[in-house]
């Protein structure tokens, strides 16, 4: 078990891209889950899961991670994004005895040396803050002042990032709000889509998707030589068309929203070269190594 000191560190793993949204009330599971791709009613207190909302033609309005924990309901998502979400589930919660509140607590990162189990998606409550474990060693820890993670090592926004791409974590920000499907950024192979649960807005095409074929667009990793600022969104090209799009990018590397299999060679917008490899999740059995 993960454990946090209420001694104060310096701030400088605060995830200021990230904010908190706080959905309470006797109906809010009700409400969620007939608005969001993962399944709330399944999630058990003390569990976090990943997700989406959509609109009705199946894009993603935001996607976040959801958090339960005391019958409170807990989004972390893109900050820029936060304030839209709040006022897109407000249409919905007018019927049902809900509150939607923004929180001030702030979000910090740290790694560790041991990683959690592949499907272990669990929090914990220590002193005031809670902790929030991810797979692959991270912790996110909300709390109003940095704490201290015996074991733990800080990550800034930018390392966090990174640990993100090397996840194939996209997240929607308000440049590409209603942009993409959950399958263009691989959210169903990262458990963000439950198709076994019932209806939600844009369930259907969702879910057409993923049963009627392969989705056109796919996630892959990519990386140059140098460092690299491309615009979210910025054409990925070859050397007569656009092929693909900028969907996430720190440094020396990033994540792209190809249109169909990768094709070679590849371009930012500002003509640097890239390389491209397939993510882990998107490498079947047969051909990994």
């Amino acid at each position: 078990m993960n454990t946090i000191s209420t001694a104060p560190i310096a701030t400088d793993n605060r995830l200021s891209d990230f904010s908190l949204l706080e959905v309470t009330g006797p109906d809010a599971a009700r409400l969620l889950q007939g608005q969001l791709t993962c399944d709330v009613t399944g999630l058990a207190d003390g569990q976090w899961t990943l997700g989406a909302c959509c609109n009705a033609k199946g894009r993603m309005v935001t996607n976040f991670m959801l958090a339960h924990t005391d019958d409170r309901f807990i989004f972390r998502l893109a900050t820029d994004v936060t304030e839209l979400f709040q006022r897109h589930l407000s249409k919905y919660a007018v019927f049902y005895k809900v509150s939607l509140t923004p929180l001030s607590t702030a979000i910090f990162g740290y790694q560790t040396s041991v990683p959690a189990a592949v499907s272990e998606r669990t929090l914990q409550k220590q002193h005031d803050a809670l902790l929030l474990n991810w797979p692959d060693g991270r912790i996110e820890c909300w709390a109003d002042t940095a704490p201290t993670t015996p074991d733990s090592t800080p990550l800034a926004q930018a390392e966090w990032q990174q640990q993100d791409i090397q996840a194939g974590l996209v997240w929607v920000t308000q440049k590409s709000v209603e942009h993409w499907i959950p399958q263009h950024i691989a959210w169903d192979k990262l458990d963000g889509v439950n198709f076994k649960k019932g209806c939600y807005t844009g369930q259907e095409v969702v879910a057409r998707v993923q049963y009627l074929g392969k989705a056109k667009k796919q996630l892959v990793k990519a990386t140059c030589a140098d460092e690299a600022t491309p615009d979210l969104l910025s054409p990925v090209k070859t050397s007569i068309k656009a092929v693909g799009e900028v969907a996430s990018w720190h440094g020396t590397g990033g994540l792209l929203v190809l249109n169909g299999e990768p094709e070679e060679p590849l371009t930012l917008d500002d003509g640097t070269p890239i390389t491209v490899t397939p993510l882990p999740f998107a490498i079947s059995p047969a051909t990994a190594e």
